[in-house]
């Protein structure tokens, strides 16, 4: 879960990669619930039940498949960035998902069934610091981090334009000289 923090994140991640569009961004950030998501479609994942200590999504949320998800996702945005820069950022944008669940998860306050999330598959120890195992947690962190990465974002537009601007005024022969990355 963790919506508004998953999005916080895809917001500052806008200042260390200013050429990857925010949307795409975010939408790494968000990546692993897509995955889970397509998964659950197809059967492989399951909505955890009200009252039943649920079955932990191995096959997205687990350590070992989001280090795998967030490689795979690097190695593409890579291939279609062509630069290893933009492939790196955005393998960590999506990795940042199960960094940002390891906070948060168990999420009791929110969803009490919730166990942690697993470090490989069936079987293997739960793992999770807790922060929304309290309401306030859950405030403080999805507001809090929101806060953040749109204050981030703002100040990493503002700083984008300003240095077009500047190169803008440059005269012709010296524009190759300056880049904003």
């Amino acid at each position: 879960m963790a919506g508004l923090a998953h999005l916080g994140v895809g917001l500052a991640a806008k200042r260390i990669a200013p050429q990857i569009p925010v949307g795409c961004l975010v939408l790494g950030a968000y990546a692993l619930d897509v995955v889970w998501c397509a998964f659950a479609a197809a059967g492989l994942e399951q909505y955890p039940k009200a009252g039943v200590v649920g079955t932990p999504a191995v096959w997205d949320h687990s350590l070992f498949m989001a280090a795998v998800w967030s490689v795979l996702a690097g190695l593409v945005a890579a291939w279609i960035g062509r630069k290893t820069r933009i492939g790196v950022v955005f393998g960590l944008v999506v990795f940042s998902h199960w960094v940002v669940d390891f906070i948060t998860h168990p999420m009791t306050a929110v969803f009490p069934p919730d166990t942690g999330l697993p470090l490989w598959f069936h079987g293997s120890p739960l793992v999770g610091l807790g922060l929304y195992r309290h309401m306030f947690g859950v405030y403080a962190g999805e507001f809090g981090t929101l806060a953040l990465g749109t204050t981030v974002y703002i100040l990493a537009r503002r700083r984008l334009k300003r240095m077009s601007a500047q190169a803008a005024a440059l005269p012709v022969s010296e524009q190759g000289r300056h880049e904003c990355l």
